[in-house]
């Protein structure tokens, strides 16, 4: 297959809409001979010409007469929208819009469903049958950012125009118009991992009018010309997102530091505009369903989601009413990498993900980890400290794992290692090498890519408990900008080349440099660190990739000089990912692995393939067991090595098992630790 053919689908990139910087009319220079653009909607009194100026040489009016200009706050507005004959107990809209100016005006908005029966009982809600009030104390400068049920998502609206300059028909009005594009969200029929289309559903308008109240826009929303109903929008906030974060500490761990000289995580969130309470839940002991487990070493993300899952206040309920990250500081050791968002997969298909993340007070900054190569190490004074020891340090490696929680990768794959929160620690002190000391001049703050994702993306995207952790995947760059290095050799081999419906395949990779040049290569190769990505295009032409339910939320950013005839490899388990089965048909399979990373923000790739053919059903119980196994729950099950994962899984398991215990699907479970090894019948001895 060509190196650029249907790119996108063999890496799984993830592709989201966010609102980009517009340029609205408000923006166009004004002065003599500069055309004003057209009013956004037809008025009904569109003035005859500016009067007669005074004087010989008179000064040109900001505006000329019967034009003018509207302003709108930065900041989060609730909006409504009732579509046109929505009956009384119909579907109508609500969510929130975000304006923000710095650099440039950018809009986006969230729409979520509802019916009026579901909150008939409150007070206050409606002014009438078509309209719901959107609700602001008006003695108070700001309001509450509203949060609404994930399971009601319905689009993202994609700011694409504004036109803030009109003819005014009355002192009191001044019309503008907003453009978007929207991208309806195709809900899944579990969980919460929707997608988006990568092209808008349609493209539309809200025609506004200012009110009597100020911050309050009413209007209509059109699709061209046709009218699709009512349109209403009021600032509530300075703010554009509100969220939580509650900090736990295990019984011998220490608390991130709340201010270090000024800065706080919520002042962090508050720079980019979110609004982020920080509360501190207080000590607690291991819980007794972890007494065995050692506290001081590293740490697996089943015990953290068992951690997270014990304390008292843990609800996944609440994040329907609030958007809430619960941060988990336990204390680990030197070498654990200082933290990780570790709700990634879960327990089962209904799993949350990026509930939770985890912060290692004693784990630190070993020196070996970015040695300078003069004798000495770019963690410069922190060297071989714990975090604990280390404020400054601790209080952006923490925020930094609430980041993931929010969605956010590390910019290694994105927009370059900086000296920013989502760069990893290592690379923050190897950006700041001799120019700068650690950890006295780290950057507590976000990038500006970081803060356009928080800002703009869709809520589904970066509220927790919404879509999964996307990884490198959701910065995937265009095939066209890939160097493929043709000294750079994959070779892929699955344990069998001919195999059954339902069976698991182990498959392994190798990178290996036949150049003579050395070359830098990552050194995780995993699927999970999404260096190795893996997809199997069936028969049909089909592509599924691979999607790991456990993407590493903070993969490794070293990479090793891979010298002429060295190799590093990878593997996996080939059975099922996120997107779907690897062989869910009769016939021959193409498996392809892409190695992609980035070496100084150029993207580097490398790919080779295998086949494997599967075999046509030629029994009842090939089609029993192929029925039975060829389940999600199965698939998770498998690709995450715990045949407990749900009662479903087992279930089914057991029933493939019991119609066929020497079918070669059901082997190859056994072969992985899915299944227990058969018990064989020993020879009866002669007496």
């Amino acid at each position: 297959m060509p190196r650029t053919k249907h790119f996108h689908k063999r890496v799984g990139a993830v592709i989201l809409p966010q609102a980009e910087p517009i340029d609205a009319a408000s923006d166009l220079p004004t002065g003599p001979g500069i055309p004003f653009p057209a009013p956004p909607v037809p008025l009904p009194f569109p003035p005859t010409g500016p009067p007669a100026p005074p004087g010989p040489f008179p000064p040109w009016p900001p505006w000329p007469p019967g034009l003018c200009r509207t302003s709108l706050r930065p900041g989060c507005y609730t909006i409504s929208f009732v579509p046109t004959g929505t009956p009384f107990f119909g579907t109508r809209y609500r969510g929130t819009l975000r304006v923000t100016t710095d650099p440039k005006l950018t809009i986006s908005a969230d729409l979520y469903g509802y019916r009026l029966i579901d909150i008939f009982s409150n007070t206050g809600i409606l002014t009438s049958a078509g309209q719901p009030v959107l609700q602001r104390d008006d003695a108070a400068d700001t309001g509450t950012i509203p949060v609404y049920a994930r399971r009601s998502y319905h689009s993202y609206l994609k700011g694409t125009g504004a036109n803030f300059v009109s003819i005014a028909s009355t002192s009191s009005d001044c019309p503008f118009s907003l453009s978007f594009d929207e991208f309806v969200y195709n809900q899944p029929a579990t969980g919460f991992n929707g997608t988006f289309d990568t092209t808008p559903s349609r493209s539309i308008a809200a025609h506004m009018h200012h009110t009597a109240t100020p911050d309050l826009y009413s209007g209509s929303l059109f699709e061209g010309t046709t009218n699709l109903g009512l349109f209403t929008m009021r600032w509530i906030s300075a703010s554009v997102r509100r969220a939580q974060v509650e900090i736990h500490t295990l019984n011998g761990a220490t608390t991130p530091p709340a201010d270090v000289g000024g800065t706080t995580m919520a002042s962090i969130f508050a720079a980019i505009g979110w609004d982020v309470s920080v509360s501190d839940g207080g000590g607690f002991a291991l819980p007794a369903s972890l007494s065995g487990v050692d506290i001081n070493a590293c740490w697996t993300n089943p015990n953290l989601h068992m951690l997270m899952s014990s304390l008292a206040d843990y609800d996944p309920a609440e994040l329907d009413s609030a958007w809430k990250v619960h941060l988990v500081a336990v204390p680990a050791t030197l070498g654990c990498s200082r933290g990780i968002m570790f709700d990634n997969a879960g327990g089962d298909l209904d799993s949350i993900p990026r509930e939770g993340s985890a912060t290692f007070s004693n784990d630190g900054y070993p020196a070996s980890e970015v040695d300078d190569g003069h004798g000495g190490s770019h963690y410069d004074g922190a060297a071989d400290q714990m975090q604990k020891d280390v404020p400054r340090a601790y209080l952006r490696s923490a925020t930094h794992e609430i980041g993931h929680a929010f969605n956010q990768i590390h910019q290694g794959f994105e927009a370059g290692e900086d000296n920013s929160i989502m760069t990893p620690t290592p690379s923050v002190a190897q950006v700041l090498g001799s120019t700068g000391t650690f950890p006295d001049q780290i950057n507590l703050a976000f990038n500006a890519t970081v803060r356009a994702h928080l800002r703009h993306l869709p809520d589904p995207a970066v509220r927790p408990g919404g879509m999964a952790f996307f990884g490198a995947a959701v910065s995937a760059p265009q095939a066209a900008d890939v160097a493929w290095l043709d000294a750079l050799r994959v070779t892929v081999v699955p344990s069998q080349r001919r195999v059954s419906l339902g069976q698991a395949v182990k498959l392994r990779w190798t990178l290996t440099n036949d150049g003579e040049a050395a070359i830098p290569v990552p050194d995780d190769l995993s699927a999970q660190s999404l260096h190795a990505r893996i997809s199997v295009t069936d028969p049909a032409g089909g592509i599924t990739f691979i999607r790991p339910p456990d993407i590493h939320s903070c993969p490794s950013s070293s990479y090793t000089a891979l010298a002429k005839d060295e190799s590093v490899d990878g593997g996996m388990t080939l059975y099922w990912g996120t997107d779907g089965f690897a062989f869910e048909k009769p016939g021959r399979h193409r498996i392809e692995v892409i190695c992609l990373w980035n070496v100084a923000g150029v993207p580097i790739g490398a790919s080779g393939e295998e086949y494997v053919f599967v075999t046509y059903p030629g029994t009842p119980e090939d089609n029993e067991v192929a029925a039975q196994l060829l389940h999600p729950d199965v698939g998770l099950a498998v690709a995450t090595g715990d045949a407990g994962i749900s009662e479903v899984a087992r279930e089914r398991i057991s029933k493939a098992e019991s119609v066929a215990a020497d079918h070669p699907a059901v082997a190859s479970l056994r072969s992985i630790g899915i299944l227990p090894a058969k018990k064989t019948k020993g020879k009866r001895r002669s007496t």
